[in-house]
């Protein structure tokens, strides 16, 4: 058995008690009530989650022994600088602190998702319980547990509900960590990934994969995990994406406007701003625009204007038929150039989708593979 196995197997143990502590307090932290006027309204309610008993003590106890226990095992894998059986390393400033560089835990989000736990109020469903953890009593369950630990008469009130889901919530992330799962699929299989990772308690964000198709970079979010293309894969992704772009510059510095000096010099602003991300769309939109307001320039009368729009490529291009911000009937003179505006935008879309044919979508959505890991740093 793996080192993991044995905490993850006391992981469970504590979780079905959890479950079945459920049976007999209700954990919620609303309640409905009908006001004097017969109205029925939802009012916040924490009496329920600051439920004691020395049982839901020695659950927490329990539960944050076993803290100590991993976050030392994680320690000593992380390359933790003092040797095992060091009786000096303390679990949270050593142990959860060396956690929180590798791993930026004090950032990860942990869910509660069983719906036996009413729980309405986003600070009870959306928990980050490694924040501050490497901090002496820098969490509101390590402060219950050291307080009910050393003084249980005084202190048992502090033995509740709450501290004792907070600090099963931080055993959960502590074992996602010590296990190290991974995970290979294609983007779209992402989604289908079940991130409870065995719990019926909790669940972890799923790893932000926005346009990881563009450069590859893992992004980090609340998730543990994140996501990249495998290199095999990536490469041939890059190889058609740049031979794609090439086709767009090609197309861009060929056309007769260019010898327009006004439009040459727009272009040229828009290259030469290095904060510009959509530059591509920006010089195609100057190309766009200059061609659809020859065809219907301001002097013209409305009714000349609005039927030569209606008549142009422009209008009658794919993309802004299936987007027309504008009926043909609600064209008027107070909003002709707006129309036109809206009309340049999906046109645009439509020439660089021509020449752009995006070839590598359904490589990157459905057949390239992805590598989803948990990061450290």
């Amino acid at each position: 058995m793996n080192n993991h196995d044995i905490f993850w197997q006391t992981y469970l143990n504590l979780e079905k008690e959890a479950i079945d502590l459920s049976r007999y307090i209700f954990i919620t932290d609303k309640i409905t009530l009908i006001e004097n006027n017969h109205q029925i309204k939802n009012k916040s309610y924490n009496f329920q989650l600051e439920t004691f008993s020395p049982y839901i003590a020695d659950l927490l106890i329990s539960c944050c022994v076993q803290i100590e226990a991993i976050s030392k095992e994680l320690y000593y894998i992380l390359g933790g600088a003092k040797p095992r059986g060091d009786n000096s390393i303390k679990f949270d400033e050593d142990c959860l602190k060396l956690v929180d560089i590798k791993f930026k835990s004090h950032e990860k989000v942990v869910f509660v998702t069983n719906p036996t736990f009413d729980l309405r109020n986003d600070k009870n469903l959306i928990l980050k319980p490694l924040k501050e953890a490497h901090k002496r009593q820098g969490t509101y369950w390590e402060c219950a547990y050291q307080a009910v630990k050393h003084d249980r008469y005084y202190n048992l009130h502090k033995g509740n509900v709450k501290a004792f889901l907070h600090a099963l919530a931080a055993l959960y992330l502590l074992n996602i960590y010590l296990r190290n799962k991974s995970f290979q699929c294609t983007y779209n299989e992402i989604q289908n990934i079940d991130f409870s990772l065995g719990s019926q308690i909790f669940s972890i964000q799923k790893p932000a994969i926005n346009e990881i198709w563009y450069g590859n970079e893992p992004i980090e979010s609340s998730s543990p995990y994140v996501a990249k293309y495998q290199d095999y894969y990536y490469k041939q992704l890059y190889e058609i994406q740049k031979k794609e772009s090439e086709d767009l510059l090609s197309y861009l510095f060929n056309q007769s406007e260019l010898s327009d000096s006004e439009i040459k010099k727009e272009i040229a602003a828009v290259l030469h701003d290095d904060s510009n991300n959509n530059w591509i769309m920006d010089c195609y939109k100057i190309l766009v625009g200059n061609r659809l307001r020859k065809k219907v320039p301001g002097e013209l009368p409305f009714k000349t204007r609005r039927e030569t729009l209606l008549q142009s490529k422009e209008w009658n291009c794919f993309i802004n038929r299936k987007n027309q911000k504008y009926s043909i009937e609600t064209i008027n003179e107070e909003n002709i150039e707006d129309v036109i505006s809206s009309t340049i935008n999906y046109a645009t879309l439509d020439l660089i989708h021509s020449i752009q044919k995006l070839a590598w979508v359904p490589l990157a959505m459905n057949k390239a593979i992805c590598d989803i890991y948990i990061k450290t740093y």
